[in-house]
């Protein structure tokens, strides 16, 4: 090799190693957790949900009627993550086709007195989290009962701003999810779908859903026993309440955003009305 050469090839190295060198330096103090993207941060990332809609058969699983006046079921549900119960929703009755808002206020809460900026929002939070799963629960909801009509178990790691339909050809037919971060109620424009293995049908409620219906079940007979040992005293005390807790609505709506304080009112009112 001519000195010519060697001296060519002496020049490209000291072109190359300083480049390897800055190129190494930023492969060894390059984050690894930048690789992973949008995903890592949608894998940590708190959802709120709740259900908008939930469609049930003609006819209960067996064929029979729902009701023994032939009246349509009414209808609930709730929400399980981490072996708790995160979300009821008031009950929606005579209806086939139940709707639910992200704000609601309920007969029960005005009366123990519970109305607030955080009881009156009806969602569920939950953070995903790969291999965590969390159920949602249909229930039939009656004087001192609730039959379970059918539910879902879904990965938390599949949600996603806006809403997802589930179906199957069990009792609860169809089933809508809205999903929103940061308690916004304006669900984005979007529908997601979940993977087939990450969702499954219930056809019998987890263990905690059945215990919690039962014990509702032993309150519910209780305080009908004791409601009716006094049925005039009971509803005068209701009355109290309803007026008691309409300052309590007044600054629920001073809390919350415009969307909010426009649903609270129209819910005002319609208690004033009663």
């Amino acid at each position: 090799m001519t000195e010519k050469e060697n001296k060519k090839i002496s020049g490209w190295f000291m072109i190359l190693i300083p480049l390897a060198i800055i190129f190494l330096g930023y492969l060894f103090s390059k984050d690894p957790k930048q690789d992973q993207g949008p995903s890592q941060n949608k894998a940590s990332a708190i959802y709120s949900i709740w259900l908008s809609e939930a469609e049930v058969a003609k006819n209960k699983k067996d064929q029979s009627q729902w009701d023994v006046d032939g009246t349509a079921p009414d209808l609930s549900a709730m929400v399980v993550w981490k072996d708790q119960i995160i979300l009821n929703t008031v009950t929606s009755n005579d209806s086939l086709i139940a709707r639910w808002d992200p704000i609601a206020i309920s007969v029960g809460d005005v009366f123990q007195g519970e109305v607030s900026t955080s009881t009156v929002k009806r969602i569920a939070r939950i953070r995903a989290q790969k291999g965590e799963k969390f159920s949602i629960g249909i229930f039939d909801e009656d004087i001192v009962s609730r039959d379970y009509v059918g539910g879902w178990e879904i990965d938390t790691s599949e949600l996603r701003p806006g809403t997802c339909e589930l179906t199957s050809k069990g009792t609860l037919n169809r089933l809508i999810i809205s999903v929103t971060q940061d308690d916004n109620l304006t669900v984005p424009d979007k529908k997601f779908k979940i993977k087939g293995a990450s969702a499954t049908y219930l056809e019998e409620p987890s263990d905690i859903m059945l215990e919690t219906v039962k014990r509702w079940a032993k309150e519910a007979k209780e305080n009908v026993k004791e409601f009716g040992s006094n049925v005039g005293e009971k509803i005068e005390k209701i009355g109290e309440q309803v007026e008691q807790q309409r300052n309590r609505l007044e600054e629920a709506i001073k809390e919350t955003s415009k969307k909010t304080e426009d649903k609270i009112r129209e819910m005002l009112d319609a208690l004033r009305n009663k």
